[in-house]
């Protein structure tokens, strides 16, 4: 389904959405490749999400080969059952680059109105190659005109247990990071990806960005708020995941990404929830569920 007008905008990243097989949401759009949310706009129009002009991704014309596609760089990716290169699967694990299966849709129409999707995974030859785990996983997105809520469940639908690593790595669009402020981290303990994951915490109220950030917080708040001028803040709320990440490649990593311009440093932050520093055990027939809910507060 191509990504409507509404959604779109109009905007330079409308060809880029409408070659890729996807599901729209009311003001979302859901690739099939890794059941990935690439667009979410608030009832003012406002793109929320960061998607790179520069991505790759499966288009609608290689969608029928099944082969693995170039990661998608922007929305919401599924890091699952690795985060980042935190053990021996490919960066960030083996379900962003596959398709999943629309499994189901419900829209309330009319003001206040919702629309939900959800989209599913599972084992195959190809995870099977690479991760020797029996799994089902299914992605829900509920949109909302001010909000968007993301869940992941995971079960394990086989007979040995296991452990994996998880984390919705949104991208956030923002006018320039250097302005922004992401508040409720204050006396949090993190560990810092650029000094060889030291476990250091935060003095200041504020966590601002004007170089490369890359930190897993230990039980953070389960609400932090981000703040730009001149925009309305945004409410963000994780439940299921233990630990958030926050990234930004800063313009030296950025200048060194292929997928990425280099001046979208400034454009964007990553604020994940992740279960990351410690692994979630899935005895057999068990099942975990996580989200991270977006608000617009106006």
């Amino acid at each position: 389904m191509n990504h409507p007008k509404s959604a779109s905008g109009g905007d330079p990243f409308a060809d880029t959405l409408n070659d890729m097989p996807g599901i729209a949401c009311g003001q979302a759009f859901i690739a099939e490749q890794g059941a990935q949310i690439l667009s979410w706009r608030d009832s003012a129009g406002r793109e929320r999400l960061y998607l790179s002009r520069e991505t790759g991704g499966m288009t609608r014309g290689a969608r029928a080969d099944g082969d693995n596609a170039q990661a998608i760089r922007g929305g919401i990716p599924i890091c699952f059952p690795q985060f980042s290169g935190r053990g021996t699967l490919q960066k960030h694990g083996i379900v962003r680059t596959i398709p999943w299966q629309p499994a189901g849709r419900s829209e309330t129409p009319g003001d206040g109105g919702k629309c939900v999707v959800a989209l599913t995974c599972g084992d195959d030859a190809r995870t099977l190659a690479v991760w020797p785990r029996n799994f089902a996983a299914t992605l829900r997105a509920e949109v909302a005109d001010d909000s968007l809520l993301v869940s992941l469940s995971v079960i394990n639908t086989g007979s040995a247990p296991w452990e994996f690593t998880a984390a919705l790595h949104s991208y956030l669009q923002v006018d320039d990071v250097r302005n922004m402020r992401l508040r409720g981290l204050q006396g949090v303990s993190y560990q810092d990806a650029t000094a060889d994951n030291v476990v250091v915490a935060q003095q200041a109220q504020d966590l601002t960005v004007d170089s490369e950030l890359d930190r897993v917080y230990l039980s953070p708040p389960k609400t932090l708020t981000l703040l730009e001028p001149g925009v309305p803040s945004l409410q963000i709320e994780q439940q299921g995941f233990e630990d958030s990440v926050i990234w930004n490649p800063g313009p030296l990593k950025a200048a060194a990404l292929a997928d990425f311009p280099d001046a979208d440093w400034l454009r964007m932050v990553c604020v994940e929830a992740a279960c990351v520093a410690v692994p979630v055990r899935l005895e057999p027939g068990q099942s975990w569920t996580g989200s991270q809910k977006l608000s617009v507060v106006r």
